[in-house]
């Protein structure tokens, strides 16, 4: 028996993760290239992840976005009942704030108003507090003194402080966007543990709004120390072909990637530390991002309804794999390379979909290998509506709040389709996020498809979510949260 580890770095995409993301691409043992996410936006894919089904089946989509509906037995932790459940999340899609927390045993939420999260929110406090100005301060310092946890909750008082300070300040900003916090509060978890565990850590630093950290490659990117993205519309950036704008926050990306893929490696050799069991740990993200690179038609962000290579390629890499029973098991679909301290690397080229990723973690937490056995066409993913405001979503132009559902027929065919036209793309494997158009797919050949893979019809799944429509309970706090981070 090991203990599983499920890292998602969230909005990374592959071809930037290849490129900067070398320290763990050269720790792996297995290398899933052709790793493709089962939506395009965080809830419905962390729901994909967990439960191995996409959502049409699962019901966590844009207009359903709780997950208070799945039960631990409706995801692959379900089939490890000997492993403790552990998460720590900074997406809070990913949170308490939907329902995700009811999965495991122990869960931690971190946030910049929250990066100790025994203390008090700092935004739930200013959401709650009448009080201005000096006043507000002082009940901050009262209630925090009066807190279960005094020094945290004054230092998350005094971090929000410094943020807002360096968010004007020509410095580098000193804190990043969570990746230290909950590296400290899985490990945490991990040493309070007495039990096997299965961890999942998202980590939000790769995610939008963008500016320089304190520990970012200033090698990567052009922008100052006062620069973010926050202010700037970058749906209109890419209409009008700002590349000097979009390469600065392309610039940024890689940076945060890189930094990611530091402190990831470094995290990893933490818990191998941190206990006596072996720990096999899969490194993956949600979805990736649009970056209005070629075949992405000028799309940016991940709230659209759209299923590009850009949103769906996603990195994956496992560190610490059981060794192969077999030695034919180190021949997979792309071949096996000498990994370096022994070790066999084996890159599988085929596409691997997120639909199979608990099967795999269940496996390795059993010492099986079943990369081979898993990976293959066809692959299906499929996204509902745009995930931005969910109120008066049928207002909304129709291209930016479609039902989509993607067949990867081979690894160089791709179909997108809505119930009203559909699109056939070539892909290469040799160039990750690429695709190109190759002409349209009928009535006939999208009917086809959803009988094959789907079980239910595209347009009978886009009445059924559009009658789940209505507006999201949420805190003030969160709503905020999102607000920041672009989604209302």
């Amino acid at each position: 028996m090991r203990n599983v580890v499920l890292v998602c770095l969230d909005t990374v995409r592959e071809d930037t993760f290849r490129e900067h993301a070398t320290r763990l691409r050269g720790r792996a043992d297995v290398v899933l290239e052709g790793c493709r996410a089962a939506s395009s936006w965080s809830a419905p894919s962390h729901a994909s992840m967990f439960t191995g089904r996409l959502a049409h089946e699962h019901g966590v989509h844009a207009y359903h976005r709780e997950f208070s509906g799945l039960s631990r037995a409706d995801t692959f932790l379900g089939d490890l009942p000997d492993h403790r459940a552990l998460g720590t999340s900074a997406n809070v899609w990913a949170g308490a704030s939907f329902g995700f927390d009811g999965l495991f045993d122990d869960f931690s939420e971190v946030s910049p108003d929250q990066r100790f999260p025994e203390g008090i929110d700092v935004a739930r406090f200013g959401q709650e507090c009448e009080a201005e100005g000096l006043a507000k301060q002082a009940a901050f310092l009262r209630a925090a003194l009066a807190h279960e946890h005094p020094a945290k909750s004054l230092a998350n008082g005094a971090l929000v402080q410094l943020d807002d300070w360096f968010a004007r300040a020509p410095v580098a900003k000193p804190t990043d966007d969570g990746a230290s916090i909950l590296v400290r509060e899985a490990l945490s978890q991990v040493e309070a543990s007495t039990e096997p565990f299965a961890l999942f850590v998202n980590f939000m630093d790769a995610h939008g709004p963008m500016r320089h950290v304190r520990g970012y490659d200033r090698s990567l990117h052009d922008a100052p120390n006062a620069w973010s993205s926050e202010s700037t519309n970058w749906t209109e950036a890419a209409a009008r072909g700002d590349d000097a704008l979009l390469e600065r926050y392309r610039g940024l990306y890689a940076a945060a990637v890189d930094y990611l893929d530091r402190r990831v490696c470094a995290f990893v050799d933490r818990l191998h530390e941190a206990t006596a069991l072996e720990t096999t740990v899969v490194v993956t993200s949600d979805h990736g991002d649009n970056l209005a690179r070629p075949g992405e038609r000028n799309l940016w962000g991940h709230t659209e309804s759209a299923l590009t290579e850009g949103l769906l390629h996603v990195p994956g890499v496992v560190l610490n794999a059981p060794a192969p029973e077999l030695a034919s098991d180190r021949d997979d679909a792309g071949g096996a390379d000498d990994g370096g301290e022994g070790r066999t690397t084996v890159t599988v080229t085929e596409p691997f979909s997120h639909l199979a990723l608990g099967d795999l973690l269940v496996g390795y937490a059993n010492g099986e290998r079943r990369e081979r056995a898993l990976a293959g066409t066809p692959v299906l993913a499929e996204r509902a509506g745009h995930s931005g405001k969910q109120h008066r979503m049928d207002e909304r132009p129709p291209e930016t709040n479609r039902v989509l559902r993607a067949v990867y027929e081979s690894p160089e065919r791709k179909v997108v389709y809505s119930p009203d036209t559909g699109e056939a793309y070539r892909l290469d494997p040799s160039r990750p996020c690429w695709q190109a158009e190759a002409g349209s797919v009928d009535e006939a050949e999208r009917a086809a498809l959803d009988g094959a893979g789907f079980g239910e019809s595209i347009a009978a799944f886009r009445r059924r979510a559009a009658a789940d429509a209505g507006e999201v309970s949420m805190t003030a706090e969160t709503r905020d949260r999102l607000d920041s981070l672009g989604y209302l």
